[in-house]
């Protein structure tokens, strides 16, 4: 009984989140997979209608570079202003990857730099004008496409000693990148993998051992912090993967439940800095405290939000059915009046903190105050004060306990009303 009125209590406090995207304005599709900005103002983006469109100022306006009705555009990434190439899956055609040196203005089919048979191109990283890096195919087989000058020529290698299908590549730099998809061992289920080498030799960093399942999007932060999404096929905790040093090593943390009777797969991850990201599906859950508490924000009918780029600290854009910005200003860290009163009032600094934090708790008279932090992920009071004060002013209270990372409210009573904020605990 505690437990429930704990819950219904920690429910009271919570809000409905408000999602910071702001649709631009493409026109609606099943999915828009792919985008590439070269900055905030200058991108593309794909269809799964067949269209590839640009946009010149931020996403305000939108124009058709390219129409292949029936095909299913898949990716997209330019390397300058006039050098980029797109990828697109073979259900829809035999037409699967193409190149543009003017910008997108025209696009040349270079489908035939591709053997074999299920043929498509579902990533693609730019590393410099003149190297290039493709990934396909979802649907099996694996392979990786690179060329060395700009697209003129291509080598492909076959990746079936490692993986039965790829999504995404990611390269830091000319040698060193990863790819993602299922392991060739299907006990294994989602893989990455690591070269350092320009693809010579590939090495498994991870794995997660459930069959079916498909690492989807990796994400280089700052090449060091990396971030991976994976599309699970079974009931079960849906999952993100954060790397702390360099995408050498991962770690897999709980987001939301995946139930049979809610299909809500996750394909979409990333992160504007080591602390606010998103990742998800259906459903788009968001964080501001690196991964450790999630909320969701979002959530679309019969699509999935996919491909995440950013621009900067403060500028993103976001795919599903149609492209997403991030508003201007959204700071991600808000100080949530929950509660309409005039006092008291709270103020909580440092916020995030890595331990050590400050409650600053004004009233305007005599008072008799109540003061908890409530950890909203084990549904526990985690520190609990009742006292007096005798008069007006600013009263601090230095909270020295140590407190496991994740998401806590602080809230407080008195005889004249209630006020609540959130703090953050990082790792």
């Amino acid at each position: 009984m505690k437990k429930l009125l704990l819950l219904l209590f920690i429910s009271a406090l919570c809000v409905n989140a408000q999602s910071p995207w702001l649709a631009t304005n493409t026109p609606t599709a099943l999915r828009f997979d792919d985008i590439s900005f070269l900055n905030q103002d200058t991108g593309w983006a794909v269809s799964s209608t067949g269209f590839i469109y640009n946009t010149k100022n931020g996403g305000t306006n939108w124009t058709v570079q390219k129409s292949t009705p029936g095909s299913y555009m898949r990716s997209i990434e330019f390397s300058n202003s006039r050098k980029g190439f797109a990828g697109a899956l073979e259900g829809g055609g035999s037409n699967v990857f193409f190149k543009t040196t003017d910008g997108g203005a025209t696009w040349t089919d270079i489908s035939s730099v591709i053997t074999g048979t299920n043929r498509g191109i579902c990533g693609i990283c730019c590393v410099d004008t003149n190297i290039t890096y493709a990934v396909g195919v979802w649907s099996s087989p694996a392979y990786v496409m690179k060329t060395t000058n700009g697209g003129v020529t291509w080598t492909q290698m076959d990746m079936s000693a490692y993986a039965s299908r790829l999504v995404d590549v990611q390269f830091k730099d000319a040698n060193n990148g990863y790819v993602t998809g299922q392991s060739n061992i299907p006990s294994e289920g989602a893989v990455i993998l690591k070269t350092t080498n320009g693809g010579a030799t590939w090495t498994k960093v991870f794995t997660n051992n459930l069959a079916g399942n498909t690492l989807w999007k990796i994400q280089n932060l700052d090449n060091t912090h990396w971030y991976a999404s994976i599309e699970k096929s079974a009931p079960g905790w849906n999952v993100f993967l954060k790397s702390k040093d360099g995408g050498n090593s991962w770690t897999s943390k709980n987001v939301s439940y995946y139930s049979a009777n809610f299909l809500d797969y996750f394909q979409v991850v990333g992160f504007l800095d080591t602390l606010r990201g998103w990742t998800g599906g259906r459903v788009l859950w968001q964080t501001i405290d690196g991964g450790n508490s999630w909320i969701a924000v979002d959530s679309v009918s019969g699509s999935q939000h996919d491909r995440f780029q950013r621009i900067n600290s403060n500028i993103a854009y976001l795919t599903c059915d149609k492209v997403y910005k991030l508003q201007a200003g959204w700071a991600g860290i808000k100080e949530e009046k929950l509660f309409q009163s005039q006092e008291p009032k709270l103020n909580l600094f440092p916020n995030p903190t890595k331990n050590n934090f400050t409650i600053s708790l004004t009233v305007t008279r005599k008072t008799i105050y109540n003061l908890r932090i409530i950890n909203t992920l084990a549904n526990t009071i985690v520190w609990d004060e009742v006292g007096q004060k005798d008069t007006a002013g600013e009263y601090q209270f230095k909270i020295n306990q140590k407190l496991a990372a994740g998401e806590y409210y602080v809230y407080v009573m008195t005889n004249e009303g209630q006020d609540c904020k959130k703090i953050i605990i990082t790792d």
